[in-house]
């Protein structure tokens, strides 16, 4: 190729970068258009992990005592999934919010340079290629749970591509395991070495070295970004989460495994924005795969199909009875954190079957780039329809850092509050984590097993009304909650609260009780347990 020609194809190339690197900024600037504020789903993300790098933060700069916020001084630094990573260094440079969508944008850009890489080895059109990354990245998990599943891609090109590691290869490996999380990384080897089979299965024997080098390199450094947890698992508790007691949900097998496949929503909430878009790209994606007659596309549908069938299984009551009947670490582990990888196989099975001159390219590209456009506007989608749509008098957009965590109104009561605890009841505990208050309730994914029966004490009457909620602490626990079945009738015990060391309430509800005195009502309530 001349050097005009070369020269030509790079801007070309770039081009295709800079239009899908774009398209994924939507994801930030579409909302700050329409609300001023960036978007997100919640769960699990402001309402756990975001408080938890909030003090990560805290600690990193110096304030080691930040740790004592949670839950009445009963979570040890050791606890901290984001303890000995170093993207928790970011959020001890920024403020809390700049720091998460930091981090958000560093993990999609890194899987979009990931899958772009290893994708161009698959399919020479570099304009498929660009797509499919950006697709990718749209599909990775939320920041929490690392750069790991990113960087697999990359990882993955490594081992089918390369006989030798040179010092950038190791030191990708290196970092990357490092800002990997070990829950989210648990299936890493199972489906490198799944893909390898289905791209390439004699490179398993030919490459084994080489493989092995770099599944351990990688899984050694994820390890030990997580060995606080690994320490405490070994050396405290007893948790909480050994005292699991999982509910097994009746299912029909062969309409959940469709549901599953076809990630098809089962509600009108939040959950359907969030999955309507894998569905609307897996419909096509699986039914043109049926006129590929290619080995490689029947390979990856069918592990698709086994993963599906594998998490049924999981969900199965005799699997949901051997956890419960077990002990130690086992209780608690999470099986079902292969479904993280689905990503990887079904970016996987688009590049092999968008390929140039096929009937049905066209149709597969332009499913592509609708499903890409609402990835990136799906978070804005409740709180738009809720204050454009319904019209929602003195709407408050939960789906932003800004309007979740009620800065204004717990500024105020951080005033009077000051240094003593606090118990929320109908808000989330986590935003007075996150207005530097200290709590005794919260979200945690470990915490010790006695806080959580001598917690249970403040809910004790309101579990006895509800046996669905009572289950649900008694047998989960990780929301140590104010929980209570009807705000017009809460029977709270806050004696067994103030001694385990809240001294004020913060509720979203005005409480009429005796032993409680009313000191801030603008917006939420704030009394003071006598």
């Amino acid at each position: 190729m001349k050097k005009k020609e070369l020269i030509l194809k790079t801007e070309s190339d770039n081009k295709f970068h800079i239009i899908f690197i774009f398209i994924l900024l939507l994801n930030y600037l579409f909302p700050l258009i329409i609300f001023g504020n960036i978007t997100l789903f919640y769960h699990d993300t402001l309402d756990a992990f975001v408080a938890y790098n909030h003090i990560l933060g805290k600690v990193y700069s110096g304030e080691f005592e930040a740790i004592k916020n949670f839950l009445s001084g009963n979570v040890k630094i050791e606890y901290m999934r984001g303890l000995l990573k170093p993207q928790s260094l970011i959020y001890a440079i920024f403020n809390t919010e700049l720091a998460y969508w930091i981090t958000d944008f560093l993990i999609k850009i890194t899987g979009y340079i990931s899958f772009f890489i290893f994708s161009k080895k698959i399919n020479k059109n570099i304009f498929t290629c660009s797509l499919t990354s950006c697709l990718f990245a749209s599909l990775l998990p939320l920041t929490y749970a690392g750069f790991g599943l990113a960087i697999f891609p990359y990882i993955l090109y490594l081992t089918l591509n390369k006989t030798k590691l040179n010092t950038k290869h190791i030191f990708i490996l290196v970092f990357f395991g490092l800002c990997s999380d070990l829950i989210h990384s648990l299936f890493f080897i199972p489906i490198i070495l799944l893909a390898i089979y289905i791209i390439d299965k004699k490179l398993l024997i030919k490459n084994f070295k080489i493989i092995s080098l770099i599944i351990s390199i990688f899984f050694f450094f994820v390890i030990l970004a997580s060995s606080n947890l690994i320490y405490a698992q070994l050396f405290d508790g007893p948790f909480h989460r050994e005292n699991f007691n999982l509910q097994h949900e009746q299912i029909i097998f062969s309409k959940t495994l469709l549901i599953n496949i076809f990630s098809i929503p089962t509600a009108w909430n939040w959950t359907f924005f969030k999955t309507l878009p894998l569905t609307i790209l897996l419909f096509p994606l699986v039914i043109f795969s049926f006129f590929s007659k290619n080995e490689t596309v029947y390979k990856i549908l069918f592990s698709l199909l086994f993963i599906h069938i594998f998490l049924l299984f999981l969900n199965s009551e005799f699997v949901f009875d051997f956890k419960n009947n077990s002990t130690g670490i086992l209780k608690s582990f999470n099986f079902s954190r292969i479904e993280d990888y689905l990503p990887v196989l079904q970016c996987l099975l688009f590049i092999v079957l968008a390929k140039k001159g096929r009937w049905f390219y066209k149709y597969l590209i332009s499913s592509c780039l609708l499903v890409i456009f609402i990835f990136q506007i799906n978070s804005s989608l409740v709180p738009m329809i809720k204050k454009y749509i319904y019209k929602e008098s003195n709407y408050r957009n939960l789906y932003t850092f800004k309007g979740y965590f009620y800065y204004e109104s717990y500024s105020e009561i951080k005033k009077i509050v000051k240094d003593k605890r606090v118990i929320s009841v109908g808000l989330d505990p986590m935003i007075a984590i996150m207005n530097n208050m200290k709590t005794i309730d919260g979200y945690h994914t470990l915490y010790p097993l006695e806080y959580k029966f001598k917690f249970r004490k403040v809910i004790e009457r309101e579990l006895k009304k509800d046996e669905e909620m009572r289950i649900y602490y008694d047998g989960w626990g990780s929301r140590v909650y104010a929980f209570f079945k009807d705000p017009q009738n809460i029977e709270i015990d806050f004696n067994a609260a103030k001694n385990l060391g809240a001294e004020y309430v913060i509720s979203k509800y005005e409480l009429g009780l005796n032993n409680l005195v009313g000191l801030y009502n603008e917006e939420i309530y704030l009394y003071k347990i006598k």
